[in-house]
């Protein structure tokens, strides 16, 4: 059986977008006696989303602070989420009024004299208006996520970046940038609301759940500074901001007295990305853990069979497709590992514990 789900998600360093059929598939195959599902790494959501549409009670987690709007936006609700349209409508009535976001990434100088370009000044100026203004309104925490959340996918479509916030592009090459931005409703999804907890994977209560679909990051790729201004936005702290791209202060490593260790992930190393694996699938309070593996991470395919072989059952599916943009450009640089590879092999592995 094909499954056509149409998700929604900004732009994301290994987005599951395309893989989304088969990882429905693969999981609907089951024969689960329960939907219930734990989306323990989930990113922009989007598989949390596809599984909350076809009826399932689905957990959310991720380190990364800006997942907690997206969850409330699309996966922690009842479906309906008319009921804020009034407050769509007034935002996008605002005056603009430039602040921390205009200040520190529209035209920005920063430390070594250079500008920032991530946005133009009038969207900065607005999107300061609105996130200000969505701060004084008393909401429950579910719609004042979901604001927050549009107000990032808007952003999202005009900035002046490949998807990624330690660089931004030279100068202003994209019309994308001049279009002025207007926030819409975010899709929800019919179904049973879900929650979302955020933290470390390793350290969460999680509820018990017939399936956990886990997507580390496999790779030295540190999402918590690729994405740091959507965190920001969530939190609205304002923080102090350094280095070229005028990242958040606690999202530099250098600095060490400052540096949020919150955010350390042991799926960012080849040293501990196996063990910190191993562990978590062991904690899961779940009957099947149902993995997004790349042929291109951290773990190798061998070890994943190797720790696949201390349960009951084991099963790979594969797939290949176009590598995301920054890969094929090298996220970490022109001379970067496999920067010239244009598909790679990404598989849906299924344990049953």
């Amino acid at each position: 059986m094909t499954f056509k789900i149409e998700t929604r998600g900004v732009r994301y360093l290994g987005s599951k977008n395309k893989l989304i059929p088969l990882i429905v598939e693969v999981i609907e195959s089951l024969g689960l006696e329960e939907k219930t599902l734990i989306d323990v790494f989930t990113g922009t959501t989007r598989v949390a989303q596809a599984f909350k549409s076809l009826g399932y009670a689905v957990t959310t987690s991720d380190l990364s602070w800006a997942s907690e709007a997206y969850s409330h936006a699309m996966v922690c609700n009842d479906g309906d989420m008319s009921h804020l349209q009034p407050y769509i409508d007034k935002l996008n009535a605002l005056t603009p009024k430039a602040g921390w976001l205009t200040d520190n990434y529209c035209d920005a100088i920063n430390e070594v004299g250079d500008l920032v370009q991530v946005w133009k000044k009038h969207n900065g100026a607005k999107a300061d208006a609105i996130r200000d203004k969505i701060e004084t309104y008393n909401l429950p925490h579910t719609d004042k996520m979901a604001l927050i959340a549009s107000l990032i996918f808007t952003l999202d479509k005009v900035d002046n970046t490949v998807g990624l916030q330690q660089a931004y592009l030279k100068g202003w090459k994209s019309p994308r940038v001049d279009t002025k931005i207007e926030l819409k409703l975010l899709p929800s999804y019919a179904g049973p609301a879900g929650t979302h907890i955020s933290g470390d994977a390793l350290k969460i209560n999680y509820p018990r759940a017939e399936v956990a679909y886990l997507d580390p990051p496999y790779t030295p790729a540190d999402y918590s500074t690729y994405y740091h201004i959507w965190d920001s936005i969530v939190r609205w702290d304002k923080p102090e901001v350094s280095l070229k791209t005028n990242r958040r202060l606690d999202r530099i490593k250098k600095k060490k007295e400052t540096h949020d260790k919150n955010m350390i992930s042991p799926w960012y190393s080849k040293k501990t990305a196996y063990d910190a694996t191993l562990k978590l699938v062991d904690r899961l309070p779940v009957r099947y853990v149902v993995f997004s593996y790349s042929d291109e991470g951290l773990i190798t395919l061998d070890q994943m069979r190797e720790m696949g072989a201390k349960y009951k059952s084991f099963t790979i599916h594969e797939k290949e497709h176009s590598r995301h943009l920054m890969s094929r450009m090298g996220a970490g640089g022109k001379d970067a590992k496999n920067a010239e590879k244009k598909k790679n092999t990404e598989y849906v592995i299924v344990i049953e514990k």
